[in-house]
């Protein structure tokens, strides 16, 4: 019996990349299938699992997946998880045993800078699928210390690394230019923007930039202030810069935004209160802001050493808990109903630098988001493309275990 082709595209865009890179193998019809740009993007929209990257500076990446805690038994002490999965090692060699930042990642694709004793290079990289990019470097490129973002533009259906003015640059380097310049994938090519756009804000170069609502954002350094910070957001549409108003400081007076960052597919802000807790706000569209719930600072002696600045919510479990990067602590857990944060135990990895929510894609860095949008344009239909769905299966168990390895 031949079920309609909807139904065959049910099944597969609920899979996870995983498996999908495993079935490129069982026939051709199924690797033209899965590679197309209309299931990539179907996969894309329907599929939105997310990896933990942990990145460790001059040791490799490792990917930890955030399964739901709400079952795991805490310790004696009730303040710890133990039982999580295991974070496995990301084999990238470009980053082995160097210095790197990630500066950003939007739609599971990364951006890299790796201090490699040159220039330097930049790289975007899907780790789901190991695909990866070397892009041009732009003119006088001073490899990790600069500032990068990378989203996605609508409009153009092009995905855009953003070069912004970097705080240590200003301060480190003689003579130095602040610029904004854009490289879109499709073209690979650097260009700048007029020098009116260029905004008079510095960023940091570890922050990592947060690419949603159509935009990127970093927290910047308005010129001439100290310890300042406002939200900047650049309209990758536009390709203009604005300050997006922060949300209420309710307790706390001060001006206190320690971080910003995606959750869920918004922006999220955290803004500390008293020093003792702090309060996650979430926004779509840069004006209306929520206030999701205020999370207590992590139990034990760090609580006072670290501040509330340094809690970095991550995303959600299927139990509505909240994953949480603690600076210098590791992984907590927050959930509403029980207004408690717990420390995580994860196996396999003792330190890191930098947490990333990853979204977990087929997207690959060597194809440009307008074939994502466009409708598989072949001789043959979408209907032809599924019909080995039926005669796959013999294929697949016949594949080749060094084609799996490969793709696994």
């Amino acid at each position: 019996m031949e079920l309609p082709e909807d139904i065959y595209a049910g099944i597969l865009k609920r899979l996870p990349v995983k498996s999908l890179a495993r079935f490129r193998c069982v026939c051709k019809s199924w690797h033209r299938l899965i590679t197309s740009p209309s299931f990539i993007q179907l996969h894309l929209r329907f599929n939105r699992r997310n990896r933990i990257i942990l990145s460790r500076f001059c040791d490799t990446l490792l990917s930890l997946g955030p399964e739901d805690t709400s079952a795991l038994p805490p310790t004696p002490n009730n303040n710890t998880i133990s039982g999580f999965e295991e974070a496995v090692e990301l084999d990238f060699d470009l980053v082995r045993n160097l210095p790197y930042y990630v500066k950003g990642q939007c739609d599971g694709l990364l951006c890299l800078v790796i201090k490699d004793g040159g220039d330097g290079a930049l790289v975007i990289w899907n780790p789901c699928i190991r695909e990866y990019k070397r892009l041009p470097l732009p003119q006088d490129f001073r490899s990790t210390r600069e500032v990068l973002g990378l989203g996605y533009d609508s409009s153009t259906g092009d995905y855009k690394v953003v070069r912004a003015p970097s705080n240590y640059c200003r301060v480190k380097c003689r003579d130095y230019q602040p610029q904004v310049q854009v490289l879109s994938l499709r073209s690979s090519s650097w260009r700048k923007i007029p020098d009116q756009d260029t905004p008079p804000f510095f960023i940091e170069h570890f922050l990592q930039a947060t690419a949603v609502n159509g935009g990127i954002y970093w927290l910047g350094e308005p010129e001439g202030a100290v310890l300042r910070w406002e939200i900047l957001r650049f309209d990758l549409a536009k390709e203009k810069f604005k300050v997006v108003q922060p949300p209420p400081r309710e307790l706390d007076r001060r001006n206190s935004i320690p971080w910003l960052g995606p959750l869920e597919g918004s922006l999220c802000v955290v803004r500390t209160q008293r020093l003792s807790f702090f309060d996650v706000w979430t926004t779509k569209d840069d004006e209306t802001w929520t206030k999701l719930f205020t999370i207590p600072s992590i139990p034990g002696p760090e609580a006072y050493v670290l501040g509330p600045e340094a809690h970095v919510p991550l995303c959600f479990t299927k139990s509505g808990a909240v994953l949480i990067g603690v600076r210098g602590v590791g992984l907590a857990t927050y959930h509403p109903s029980e207004n408690k944060l717990r420390r995580l135990a994860v196996d396999g990895v003792d330190r890191w630098f930098q947490e990333i929510a990853c979204a977990e894609t087929l997207v690959s860095p060597h194809a440009t988001a307008r074939q994502l949008q466009e409708h598989h344009r072949t001789s043959h239909s979408l209907w032809q493309l599924f019909n080995g769905f039926k005669d796959g299966i013999a294929g697949y168990f016949s594949c080749s275990s060094g084609e799996m390895s490969r793709l696994r």
